[in-house]
């Protein structure tokens, strides 16, 4: 197949402006931060950017950052890092058509081959991202072309420091292009082209090197932050290299071949890939040789040391992939293969341009919020103090000067300490929260005293795209001084659990303590939990040192309900202690609590129900109920609205279930559940209070997880995402 050259520029020059037209207006992911805040100061120990330094990178960027600047262009900081995205894209795309066409020379086969990794949708929309990803991976490919086929000992010392100079862009492009230049070297047999590329590929290297070095505070200076970065990678990054169940292996054979397609796109193209390298197996070993030490090294690195849920760390690996299926493709009659590579471009299209459309305009979640915050601020909504999760602090540090207020900080996974002693302090603050919307570790506040602002998405779905970009979603919090808000050694949600078991704390351990509000009427508290230990053991509250409540909790669950006087509050404005602490050694888990005046609605988790479960990655919290589950719900003189929201039951049951909501004899509510369930009940009041506020929840069906031995014997009927009272 023969494309004539000036086809190929106008298609090169089209992608460009494409692109170029849809360069994003907000950083997004940490790295582009980091890189964003290196552009303003360069400094690696403070992570600007983020060891190993990109030196050459961030040099790029700073010449088109300031040049965007100065041309008046808005958003100068991520398009400025984002135009060598764009950059690195085009450069990829004639370098792998060089390399697929030395492969074999098949020319038909290397056209549709390049043609379908530049629109598949991980790579069009790196391309676009301000990230040195695209970059970095364009000059590599391009190493690739001008090591392949029979090329020059001065073809081979030039890719050997252009090799050099694209480890300052991102150091993983070292992975693809030393162990082909070594293949070739190797083939050449000749110990004057490995001194020579040796030489030039050093020479590449201390280009960036010295000067990154110097300004890093010397070798020491430097080190100490690689070494940082080394140990916070390992220690924190999900890898299979240290965590290699089937389940992860999976997970990272998906997240590396099949999301950067979307998902049935991606599959599709795994099936069609493996028969092509069967095929070419047969008929050319030697190109799948050389695809094997091209790619070959990466996929491994990729697969054990990088964290394979971030999608883009995976781009290298589409242009073997797309190789293959594109020589299974050619093997189909007539021009059957264009209709088909045709078919791929379309799909992957569809979804791409949308993203990146929406990608160009919306901008990420995190930055939105921030702007929002500064342009209701300048409306006149007071605010004393913004708070967030860990991961959205590093954007926070990047648009400091438009925020309202201060931003306050406290330990990763611990977030909420900072607003305990903020309120502690100044009881009456306002503070807006903004929240990663998969976190649940804000239930250690009263609900009733914070409301959505807004939340914020990926206009899109995020695997291709964005996948494992932190910060990504978030959810903006107006909150008032709560009634309440609970210290460390609380379990209310298993967020909250796992940390207080990590911090090995716990009410046997130490007293856990409630910060209560005060109130001029005397106030109902609600106190569940469970014993682990084999015998009964003695819980004991006190407010404000003074004695108030105690009780023994058999092994198993409980739940506590005791009133707490006003005059107990005594003439404190702020907030009071609660103290809850065990005698005894066993362990004792903290997992509800409320506190509130007369005329609030509550509720509490009674018999039938198990311990909160939790998992980050899907976003949910939730409790299974089993199959008959009771709810206390305050009596309050007047109708409680109850609402109930959970998974479909029908992910492990045949038939739908047929679920009955009952107050005494009184059936309140009756229906089967066949999907996700959001469900809004009326409680009247005189039934309520009859029957000591008690609310049946009963299931048809229910399940046991595993049998035999120590396995898990429970009953599990209903998991419930949610459960509040009006």
């Amino acid at each position: 197949m023969t494309v004539p050259r000036s086809a190929g520029a106008a298609l090169i020059v089209v992608y460009l402006f494409a692109h170029f037209l849809l360069l994003p207006r907000t950083l997004e992911d940490l790295d582009s931060i980091n890189f964003a805040l290196g552009v303003r100061q360069f400094d690696v120990a403070k992570h600007q950017p983020h060891p190993p330094g990109y030196p050459v990178f961030i040099a790029a960027s700073k010449a088109s950052t300031s040049t965007l600047r100065a041309l008046g262009f808005a958003a100068a900081a991520p398009r400025g890092l984002a135009i060598w995205s764009a950059i690195g894209g085009v450069l990829a795309l004639p370098a792998l058509l060089v390399f697929f066409r030395r492969l074999e020379g098949r020319g038909r086969v290397a056209w549709c081959a390049t043609a379908v990794v530049g629109c598949a949708p991980l790579f069009w929309f790196t391309a676009l991202r301000p990230l040195s990803d695209a970059l970095g991976f364009g000059v590599a490919i391009g190493v690739l072309a001008l090591a392949s086929g029979n090329a020059s000992r001065r073809a081979l010392t030039i890719a050997a420091a252009i090799a050099g100079v694209a480890v300052g862009i991102r150091s993983q492009t070292a992975v693809l292009t030393v162990p082909f230049l070594l293949y070739v070297i190797a083939q050449r047999r000749e110990g004057r082209a490995l001194i020579g590329a040796a030489a030039a590929f050093a020479a590449g290297v201390l280009l960036w090197a010295i000067p990154m070095i110097a300004a890093s505070g010397g070798p020491s200076g430097y080190m100490r932050a690689l070494t940082f970065q080394a140990n916070a990678d390992f220690s924190g990054v999900d890898m299979l290299w240290t965590r290699h169940s089937a389940r992860a292996i999976a997970n990272a054979l998906l997240n590396t071949f099949v999301w950067p397609w979307t998902w049935w796109l991606g599959l599709t193209m795994c099936v069609v890939a493996a028969i092509g390298l069967v095929r070419l197996l047969w008929r050319a070993p030697r190109a799948v040789v050389a695809l094997g030490v091209a790619f070959g090294p990466y996929a491994i690195f990729h697969l054990l040391f990088q964290e394979t849920v971030t999608t883009r760390y995976a781009l290298p690996l589409l242009p073997p992939l797309a190789y293959a299926a594109l020589v299974a493709l050619e093997g189909l009659p007539g021009k059957a293969m264009y209709g088909y590579a045709g078919g791929i471009i379309g799909m992957s299209l569809l979804v791409a341009l949308p993203a990146s459309q929406t990608y160009s305009v919306e901008g990420a979640p995190v930055f939105r919020a921030f702007d929002d915050m500064a342009a209701t601020a300048h409306g006149g909504d007071p605010v004393d103090a913004i708070a967030l999760h860990a991961e959205m602090r590093r954007a926070s540090e990047w648009a400091q000067p438009i925020l309202p207020a201060p931003v306050a900080r406290a330990p990763h996974g611990r977030e909420w300490l900072a607003l305990v002693e903020l309120w502690r302090a100044h009881p009456a603050a306002r503070v807006w929260f903004l929240a990663d919307p998969s976190r649940s570790d804000l239930a250690v506040f009263d609900g009733r005293a914070r409301e959505l602002a807004r939340a914020y998405r990926w206009g899109f779905v995020e695997p291709p795209f964005v996948g494992g970009a932190r910060p990504g979603n978030a959810d903006w919090y107006h909150m008032a001084p709560p009634a309440w808000m609970l210290d460390r050694g609380w379990a209310v949600t298993a967020e909250v659990g796992g940390q207080t078991a990590q911090d090995r704390l716990g009410p046997n351990v130490a007293p856990a303590i409630a910060w209560l509000r005060r109130q001029t009427a005397d106030v109902t508290v609600l106190l569940g939990g469970r014993n682990e230990g084999s015998t009964p053991q003695r819980i004991e509250q006190t407010i404000n040192g003074e004695p108030l409540d105690s009780f023994d909790a058999a092994p198993g669950f409980f739940m506590r309900l005791f009133s707490i006087p006003a005059a107990a509050f005594g003439g404190v404005a702020g907030y009071v202690p609660l103290s809850v602490s065990v005698h005894g050694i066993q362990p004792i888990t903290l997992e509800q609590f409320d506190a509130q005046p007369p005329g609030t609605p509550m509720f509490g988790y009674d018999a039938g129900w198990h311990e909160p479960e939790y998992n980050q990655a899907q976003g949910h919290a939730w409790r299974w109920m089993s199959e008959k589950a009771t709810l206390w719900v305050r009596p309050i003189g007047r109708p409680v609205t109850l609402h109930l929201s959970g998974e479909s039951p029908r992910r492990y049951f045949d038939a739908a279930p047929h679920v009955r909501v009952t107050i005494g004899d009184h059936e309140i509510a009756a229906f089967d559940l066949s999907s996700d369930f959001d469900q809004t009940m009326t409680l009247p009041p005189d039934a309520l209070t009859s029957a000591d506020g008690h609310v049946t929840i009963e299931c048809s069906r229910f399940f046991v997880p595993s049998a035999g031995g120590a396995a898990d014997r429970r009953h599990l009927a209903l998991r419930v995402y949610r459960v509040s009272v009006e």
